[in-house]
């Protein structure tokens, strides 16, 4: 370190504050801010300020397990050593359905309760036992056009508050369901948005539209614009990380954003024209995402791009999805197309497959949705809709089991929108001709 002054987001927000108000934060600056611990997204006990990669107070039981986000962390890690997950075969537990047609978001979880948002509005907390209703809030728009979409946003959870995205940010108490308190975020989103909580922070994307919200002094503390955002991702120093797409969608470009200064620090934008690279993770202060068929390192806080390793395209098909790789001890695990192997997996020091992995393991593709490893598996979403999870050697690739959590709905059409791996059970969520959220065991 250089011997400067370190200030933590959260006593410059407090600063910025008192100064400000609501304002939006153009010109908040003179913040030192630099974490010494620099490491890899958030913690999944909500709010915290110690390692944001390591803590995590997820434990066995479904009392006090956690999933608080969308992606498991504020940085997108979908990676945990604290529990396995459940093992094969597994069986349905319960399933929760909505109204023909009504989608619904990813599931999140805390102290027994499943929540999900509905495309009507609704936020709804089922019991993650028995999928009953504890309790629901309706958040109906009353003056919505006829036939308006408005998708859901997966709810996100710290400490004990449930954040819910309209065209508020509501923060809800998660035990009745109750307005705590909101702030206006204008008009409601056409288009899918997401939240990231990290130290006292709430982020958030909509309508082309960031923000990043002081859960403490209740007000906006930066705001932003960035039109087509497709992901977002939050440092462990705070640094708010965006993928976005350019150029009528034929191009990308990651937007590096320290909320405590003027603006955007620093662009990366690919040479060229190249459709990818739409979902992020960070680890270690380098953010991660595929390019088409290169696996991308970008630092952090420079923006400087470095290639990881190039997979092969053997067909028309780019060998990646565009998501993020998830990483976990040292190997990066990346979702494959149709006509490629299932999984691609990668040592981060080599670039090179590990010499344990067999490729051919599983059938080739597709597979989607983010991979998320725990203490001892690699678990994948497979098939047409990514309803088929699988849970695979994380060391060889193998297959262990599978289960395909649409056999049993009456569906003519149906996509995974997300999921939580917890010690002895999966919930999911499918948005086909109706929502569904279920768990299996």
């Amino acid at each position: 370190m250089d011997g400067r002054s370190i200030r933590t987001r959260r006593q410059w927000l407090a600063a910025c504050g008192t100064a400000v108000g609501a304002t939006t934060l153009a010109g908040c600056t003179g913040s030192d801010d630099e974490t010494a611990d620099d490491s890899d997204g958030s913690a999944p006990n909500g709010a915290n300020d110690g390692d944001p990669s390591t803590e995590n107070d997820s434990h066995t039981t479904v009392s006090n397990a956690r999933w608080p986000m969308s992606r498991f962390t504020a940085g997108n890690r979908m990676v945990t050593d604290d529990w396995s997950g459940p093992d094969g075969p597994l069986e349905e537990g319960w399933t929760f359905e909505t109204d023909d047609g009504v989608a619904v978001s990813g599931p999140v979880v805390d102290n027994g309760l499943v929540y999900v948002a509905a495309e009507d509005s609704v936020l709804y907390a089922l019991d993650a036992v028995t999928g009953d209703v504890e309790w629901e809030i309706d958040r109906t728009y009353p003056d919505a056009p006829p036939g308006a979409d408005y998708p859901p946003t997966t709810p996100a959870i710290s400490d004990d508050t449930i954040y819910f995205l309209t065209d508020e940010l509501e923060a809800i108490d998660p035990d009745d369901g109750d307005r705590r308190w909101s702030v206006d975020l204008g008009s409601r989103s056409r288009e899918a948005s997401d939240m990231r909580v990290y130290d006292g922070v709430v982020y958030v994307h909509t309508d082309g539209d960031l923000y990043a919200i002081d859960t403490e002094t209740r007000e906006i503390v930066w705001e932003g614009n960035a039109d087509s955002t497709e992901d977002i991702a939050i440092g462990a120093d705070g640094m708010f990380y965006v993928v976005r797409r350019t150029n009528n969608d034929h191009d990308y470009e990651v937007l590096g954003i320290d909320i405590s200064s003027a603006g955007t620090d620093w662009t990366y934008s690919p040479p060229g024209n190249v459709s990818s690279g739409f979902g992020l993770m960070v680890r270690d202060g380098t953010v991660y995402l595929h390019e088409m068929e290169k696996l991308l390192a970008i630092d952090g806080h420079t923006g400087d791009a470095e290639v990881r390793t190039e997979f092969e395209q053997t067909n028309t098909l780019v060998p990646t999805r565009g998501r993020a790789p998830t990483i976990a001890d040292g190997i990066a695990y990346s979702a494959a197309p149709s006509r490629y192997p299932a999984v691609h997996a990668v040592e981060l020091d080599t670039g090179n497959e590990p010499e344990t992995w067999d490729s051919s393991a599983l059938e080739t593709g597709p597979t989607g949705l983010r991979p998320f490893v725990s203490a001892d598996t690699l678990y994948v979403w497979r098939g047409i809709g990514y309803v088929d999870i699988n849970a695979l050697d994380p060391k060889s690739g193998e297959s262990r089991w599978s289960f395909d959590v649409r056999d049993h709905q009456d569906m003519v059409r149906g996509t995974v929108q997300g999921y939580t791996i917890l010690e002895d059970k999966i919930i999911y969520s499918i948005d086909g001709n109706y929502g569904v959220v279920g768990m299996v065991m």
